[in-house]
């Protein structure tokens, strides 16, 4: 059900020369096409492992520790806390970056990403509680969440930061939107393991996934922002702006 919309996709190629010398020379200031496939190569080739010098983690399967999708304002028919915990999401490794703005001299200026990814799938444990389109709904075990064709939109805004003589940049209203093709869902063990509520409980939720995704997408993305505004912060934090570019 859920994606990812790489912020850091970009950040990969921070300071890239120092750690891999081999690479394309960074690109210019603004240059949104030479970023766009810069990042794409490097994104491809070195998804898998971590970098501790540029603050990233494994990507693919990327760690996620924990996410709350909260729902339930208003009359939406949806009304859900659903948590994950100790995740693993798949399928970064097949996304790429179809757009790219910003990422000029100027550090206050809107930065923004447009991504497209095959298939996204978070699979780990889960617990839900709630109702889902006037059904109740409450578990605790394994779930599989995918999402196929997954149009991704990611902007941030950031601030310059000095510090030991040196600019970097400040991330700050990182926002995340998906928009996918298709959902499908599968939960183990609901209703305290009743294999026949659980059962059409899970057909349901299929059956209806397009109008439950279009109910829970503003909790989705705000739970994905909150998630990688400290993921991009990190990178970022770690190599002045200026040395991301290639010298004019």
């Amino acid at each position: 059900m859920f994606g990812i919309a790489l912020a850091i996709v970009f950040c990969i190629f921070c300071s890239v020369q120092a750690h891999f010398p081999d690479d394309p020379k960074p690109c210019k200031y603004g240059d949104g096409e030479c970023i766009m496939q810069f990042v794409n190569t490097l994104f491809s080739e070195r998804f898998s492992e971590e970098d501790p010098g540029l603050n990233l983690m494994q990507l693919d399967p990327l760690k996620v520790d924990k996410m709350v999708i909260s729902q339930g304002e208003g009359e939406s028919p949806v009304s859900i806390t659903l948590t994950f915990t100790d995740n693993l999401l798949y399928g970064i490794k097949d996304q790429r970056i179809v757009k790219v703005k910003g990422f000029g001299k100027d550090l206050t200026t809107k930065h923004e990403l447009k991504i497209v990814s095959k298939t996204f799938s978070l699979v780990g444990p889960y617990n839900i509680q709630g109702k889902v389109l006037i059904l109740p709904i409450s578990g605790t075990g394994i779930s599989n969440m995918t999402m196929a064709n997954v149009k991704i939109i990611v902007s941030f805004s950031g601030n310059p930061l000095e510090k030991d003589g040196e600019t970097y940049l400040d991330v700050t209203n990182l926002k995340f939107s998906m928009k996918p093709e298709s959902t499908h869902y599968q939960f183990s063990n609901l209703f305290n393991g009743d294999k026949a509520l659980g059962d059409n409980m899970n057909v349901f939720l299929n059956e209806n996934a397009e109008e439950i995704y279009k109910e829970t997408a503003s909790a989705i993305d705000r739970s994905f922002s909150q998630m990688y505004l400290g993921l991009v912060k990190g990178v970022f934090a770690k190599v002045p702006y200026a040395k991301l570019f290639a010298e004019e």
